[in-house]
Formats: C-alpha cells, structure tokens, sequence
C-alpha cells in the first residue's frame, strides 16, 4: 500500500491518543519506520500489522479500527491535494460516489502501478444507493464502510451504511447499502 495510507493511520492515532499511543502501536507492530513516505509503496503486511496494532492499543476489535480509519481517511483525504479533486467530481453523497472510480483513476495518474480498488454504485427505487467494493486486499470491508460515512459526513449528510454482501463471509466482492434517511422521520 502506498504510505499515505500508513500515515494517515499515524495521523488519526497521534490526533485522537498521542504520539506516545502511536510509538506503543508501531512497536508492537513491529515497524521500525517513524516517518512513511506518502508516495513510496510499503508491503501490505506493515498496514495490516499497524491496523491490528492499533486495535489491540485502543481496546477495540480490528473491524472497529478499521471503520474508525475509514471515517478518519476521508478527513485526511480532503486535507490533501486531492480533496479538491473529491469535491470536484460530486456536490453531494449521492454524485460522488458513482464517481469513485473515476476519482481513483485521476488519483492513479500520480501514482502509476497502483493497485487501486474498484466501485459500481448503482441506485436503488428508493433513492438509496448499492455500492460494489473490489479489491485485491482482503479485509477492508470495515474500512470502506467507515469511508462511506466519512463521506456523509464530509458532505453534512445524513446516510445510514450498512453491508449487504461481505467478502470475508464468502461474497464474491463487499456490498454496502447507503440510505439517505430524512431528517426529523
């Protein structure tokens, strides 16, 4: 994963529980690195021991962590350059995320060979949204649902996520359900 991933979950640590909390997750993650370079690759192994680290430090079950950091990673995402490349492919939940792949391949033009995931939102009758999650990474079902509210919130929506399909339960791919509920019903 690229190290802007691993900082990011360096940033969340150090903002919410110091840097003390995050040197204790990094040691016993046992990753010597301080600093993660943004656009330097780093195996997947040194994120998932972070994220399961992170877990064990906070008290919380690694799903729980990893939702956590999704909500956390659209925060961080909209402080980098390409927030501005997020807002611009949608003025609201319900336009950014049938763009998300087309936001992940402008975000690949700055980051050639990649491995980046791959969305389909399709809509629901109901004005709610089914969204498709691929990847090669397993695991990151709870991290995308925490995206997916992360975005609600980064829009001041309302969106109730829910998960329809899990591929660690044996799905083909994660399914997520967002909902729109009205305010004030």
């Amino acid at each position: 994963m690229l190290g802007m991933v691993n900082h990011a979950l360096q940033e969340m640590v150090t903002e919410r529980h110091g840097a003390t909390a995050w040197d204790v997750i990094r040691a016993d993650a046992g990753v010597d690195d301080r600093i993660f370079v943004v656009m330097k690759q780093y195996p997947d192994e040194v994120t998932y021991k972070l994220a399961g680290a992170t877990a064990k430090a906070l008290g919380v079950s690694v799903p729980d962590a990893l939702r956590a950091f999704g909500q956390f990673w659209i925060v961080y995402a909209e402080r980098q350059p390409w927030g501005k490349v997020m807002h611009s492919m949608g003025k609201s939940v319900r336009e950014l995320l049938p763009a998300l792949n087309a936001l992940h391949a402008r975000i690949a033009l700055a980051f050639p060979g990649v491995d980046m995931p791959q969305f389909r939102a399709e809509p629901n009758a109901d004005g709610s949204l089914q969204v498709h999650y691929f990847s090669s990474r397993p695991g990151l079902g709870p991290f995308v649902h925490g995206a997916l509210e992360g975005i609600g919130a980064m829009y001041g929506e309302v969106v109730e996520v829910s998960q329809l399909e899990d591929r660690a339960a044996g799905a083909p791919h994660d399914v997520f359900l967002v909902k729109f509920p009205e305010v004030g019903s």
